[in-house]
């Protein structure tokens, strides 16, 4: 079934497809149409033409005999004159015997002629019959029946005419064929030239990017008025988008090292007063390392902030140097257990040489990034379960670092979502973050020359794994 569902989707799937389709119906069924009424009403004007033919001819007979011929030869003679090779005319007398032309022309069997008057078994004046008689086809008709019960017939052979008739619509066919499947190729050719404009703005906008906002214009050329009209607010809008990211970026950037310098302040005198203010409550204390907390949360948030805004600005700048990773990753687990509630375990390589590996980096920014994901895997770790530091060596060369949780998991479809700014698992617990930690986290070690991914489990917990180069 593959096959007849690409090519269904081919031709209902896109706008060019039910054009073409549209347009195919239409086309295909006027040509039918003009077909089959063209062999209608050929062959009825062919069957009027012989009636009214066989009409004269035979109102011509009547009023030679209603003149006064009265002899059998005087008859024959009036109906050879109207006779021909596909017509014949006879009169069936009172005693059942028919009068016949008499011509050497005349090629007509009196079985054909018996045949034909059977057909007709109750003598209704006027009634014709269409009859193939063996390879031919003849119309009939009991013409006028005489006073003296004589009966004036009329035979005429239309097989022929509708042979010709039927040559006819044969080549008309071929060349309606011809014509047809020639204008079936140019509708194709205008509907692809007509949506061409439309499959150059998906790709377009298939390809746009915050980065490429202002460098993403459509060009088109060509093409009709309203793809055209399309095609300019197609511009216009990423103009706008791109004014209004900026503005974004600016603003952002501005209000991050706007609050960042107060808040670090804030901070400073909630701390100091803490350890000072031997004369404040327990609760008071409480209170103020609560806010302590909070103000160490949001500048991080801003902090965040920033060097997202640096990134999509082009300003972040990160050093790279040989790092000792062991170091790095004792420094790291000693900071967050002074955070934690939980049990933090630091999983170093037995061999010597696998532990002293080094590793290019940015020695605090590798620190960010390893306490902001052991920072994310308590926020989704039940309480009591330990979060586990693992150094090691991978087997194509470089380190590899990896955090490990026993928390609630990511749904597989959404394993690479998490890394976007603003996303979080769908089953992640209400407020429980601003969904900037993991994107700054894949920022931070792919500037590093480095690269993360994740692997998770519903119900049995993540592993975020920071690669990075020797």
């Amino acid at each position: 079934m593959p096959f007849p569902r690409r090519w269904r989707h081919r031709l209902l799937g896109s706008l060019q497809g039910q054009l073409q389709l549209a347009t195919y119906l239409v086309v295909f069924l006027g040509f039918t149409a003009a077909s089959v009424a063209g062999l209608w009403v050929g062959q009825r004007n062919l069957i009027d033409n012989e009636v009214r033919t066989l009409r004269r001819s035979a109102d011509s007979i009547q009023s030679g005999l209603n003149s006064g011929l009265r002899t059998d030869d005087a008859i024959r003679k009036e109906l050879l004159m109207h006779s021909s090779v596909r017509t014949t005319l006879w009169l069936e007398q009172t005693d059942g015997s028919l009068l016949l032309p008499d011509g050497d022309n005349l090629d007509l069997s009196e079985a054909v002629i018996e045949a034909s008057m059977a057909a007709n078994p109750r003598r209704v004046v006027g009634s014709q019959t269409l009859q193939n008689l063996g390879q031919m086809r003849y119309l009939s008709e009991l013409v006028e029946q005489f006073p003296s019960g004589a009966r004036l017939w009329i035979l005429h052979e239309v097989g022929s005419d509708q042979r010709a008739l039927s040559n006819y619509l044969g080549w008309m066919t071929v060349i309606w064929g011809g014509c047809l499947v020639m204008t079936l190729l140019a509708v194709s050719w205008l509907v692809e030239r007509i949506v061409k404009p439309l499959d150059q703005l998906n790709a377009a906008t298939s390809q746009v990017t915050a980065e490429t906002l202002s460098s993403a214009h459509l060009s088109l050329q060509g093409g009709p008025k309203e793809v055209m009209q399309l095609g300019l607010a197609y511009n216009g809008l990423l103009d706008r988008l791109a004014m209004s990211w900026s503005q974004q970026r600016q603003f952002v950037s501005a209000v991050s090292h706007e609050l960042r310098t107060p808040l670090t302040i804030v901070q400073g005198y909630l701390h100091r007063t803490i350890k000072r203010g031997e004369n404040l409550s327990d609760d008071q204390v409480k209170g103020l390392k609560t806010a302590e907390s909070e103000s160490i949360r949001m500048r991080r948030l801003m902090d965040d902030l920033l060097d997202l805004s640096r990134s999509d600005s082009g300003r972040l700048a990160l050093s790279s140097e040989a790092v000792h990773l062991t170091d790095q990753l004792e420094q790291v687990a000693d900071m967050a257990r002074n955070t934690l509630d939980r049990p933090l375990v630091l999983e170093l390589p037995d061999n010597p040489q696998e532990r002293d590996a080094a590793a290019q980096a940015d020695p605090p920014r590798l620190r960010q990034v390893l306490l902001d994901l052991i920072e994310n895997a308590d926020k989704y770790s039940p309480k009591g379960r330990p979060i586990r530091l693992v150094l090691r060596q991978e087997n194509g060369g470089g380190a590899a670092i990896d955090v490990i949780d026993q928390g609630i998991g990511i749904p597989s479809g959404e394993l690479e979502a998490v890394f976007e700014r603003f996303q979080r698992g769908s089953n992640a617990p209400v407020k429980t973050g601003s969904g900037l930690g993991l994107s700054l986290v894949k920022l931070l070690v792919e500037a590093m020359g480095g690269r993360i991914d994740v692997s998770s489990r519903i119900n049995e917990g993540s592993c975020f794994t920071v690669h990075l180069a020797q």
